[in-house]
């Protein structure tokens, strides 16, 4: 039995509500979460919202699973769960089928999970190393803005190509890419805009902050909310790297090199030959995202009250406080 107090809860209720509520939160509130519109009023509050119910469903549901498997045990969570496996592995674990698969269900999960997250973090290591080895053969280096992201010197590089487009390419060695197309379109004090809310993303280190809806899109992609999160956490991470610059600049001008960028079309092929290609291809310009929002928002602002943020916050904290009060049950 679990204790709360002078209450008993017999352990598979309670194991079986975790996971209840683990599904609910991958399904249902990811896809309301993905939808609703006060997210953009408040990015940053909608981030952290968005980890803590990320984390909060894939320990809920795994540690269920795991308190179905070792219940029998009679210890704390952490313990039990390393003799289950222990004693899996030396062939002396005696326990119902049903508890057995409860057991390693939870290992599968866990196993697939992180192999995602680091198989896809591997992958996009060296995805932006060839990347950056074509982009310093195409682009000229034109300046190196100091204090950038990771505490040294953060390259810019020009690509001379007709398109309007700006993007980061994340990591130790940084790049801020500029296209000749843009600085041509754009004024001087919206070519700073941009450049600033490019830095702001390697200063919030979005990419690491996207990373984990990345992976988990491409492993549980057929499970309805999981697409939606990736894409509404990528959105809420460009208005946020866009409050900074306005900060920074002004909205007028930021929006207005934003709407200058979408107005301009998408890129088109490069005449740089197969390598310039690619870049265009695997870069996420400006204009590849829905801009109308962002404009709007720069323009007519509507930030969330005290309040509102504060609920938002607490209710991040709550999902949080699943996986530290599972962590901290005991049982009789």
């Amino acid at each position: 039995m679990i204790l709360f107090g002078s209450t008993d809860i017999p352990v598979w209720l309670f194991a079986v509500a975790l996971v209840v509520v683990g599904i609910v939160l991958t399904a249902p509130v990811s896809q309301a979460l993905a939808r609703a519109g006060w997210t953009r009023r408040a990015p940053q509050p909608a981030l952290v919202l968005w980890q803590a119910v990320c984390l909060a469903a894939g320990f809920s549901v795994v540690a269920g699973l795991v308190l179905l498997a070792v219940e029998p045990l009679g210890q704390a969570l952490l313990p039990a769960a390393w003799n289950f496996f222990a004693a899996l592995f030396a062939g002396t674990l005696h326990l119902p089928a049903w508890r057995l698969l409860a057991g390693l269900a939870a290992a599968a999960i866990t196993a697939a999970l992180l192999t995602v997250v680091a198989r896809t973090a591997i992958l996009t290591v060296r995805r932006r190393r060839a990347h950056r080895q074509i982009l310093d053969l195409l682009a000229t280096r034109e300046t190196a803005v100091s204090g950038g992201a990771y505490g040294r010197e953060l390259d810019v590089r020009i690509l001379a190509h007709r398109s309007a487009m700006a993007y980061t390419l994340p990591g130790w060695h940084s790049r801020i890419v500029l296209s000749a197309g843009l600085i041509e379109l754009l004024t001087g004090p919206e070519l700073s805009a941009v450049v600033e809310h490019e830095r702001a993303h390697l200063r919030a280190h979005h990419d690491l902050l996207v990373l984990p809806f990345q992976a988990w899109a491409i492993a549980l992609g057929r499970i309805p909310g999981v697409r939606a999160a990736g894409g509404s956490v990528t959105e809420l991470t460009e208005m946020m790297a866009d409050d900074i610059a306005a900060a920074r600049t002004s909205s007028p001008t930021l929006a207005s090199a934003l709407a200058k960028v979408a107005l301009s079309g998408p890129p088109t092929s490069a005449s740089g030959g197969p390598a310039a290609s690619d870049i265009l291809r695997d870069s996420p310009a400006i204009t590849g995202t829905i801009v109308t929002d962002r404009v709007q928002r720069l323009l007519y602002p509507r930030r969330l009250s005290g309040w509102q943020t504060a609920a938002v916050l607490l209710a991040s904290l709550s999902l949080l406080a699943i996986p530290a009060t599972v962590l901290l049950l005991q049982w009789t």
